[in-house]
């Protein structure tokens, strides 16, 4: 009995392990979409824009779509790391019908 107790605890300790330091944490990306709404509800370049959809395009990269009236823009959001402590994000609008950033 205690051998299945410490093979049960050796087999959840590394598949926790593996969650967490995997190249997809969804733990850290649910932290990062928090993140992400927090950055889009205090920057300028959204204000007064409703935003219609965020879009997951990869590691630190959306794709977010607006709506202001019956206009609609397109921005794509990307994060990057100065240093291991400090990240900033970077908006890009799209400027041409062709999906141009």
């Amino acid at each position: 009995m205690r051998k299945k107790l410490v093979v049960a605890a050796v087999v959840l300790a590394v598949l926790t392990g593996a969650f967490f330091f995997s190249p997809y944490n969804p733990i850290l990306e649910m932290m990062e979409r928090q993140t992400l709404k927090s950055f889009i509800s205090s920057n300028n370049t959204f204000k007064g824009l409703e935003v219609v959809d965020v879009d997951y395009r990869g590691s630190d990269t959306y794709l977010i779509q607006t709506q202001d009236g019956d206009s609609e823009k397109n921005f794509v959001v990307m994060r990057y790391n100065t240093s291991v402590m400090n990240g900033h994000w970077k908006v890009f609008e799209e400027i041409a019908k062709e999906n141009y950033y």
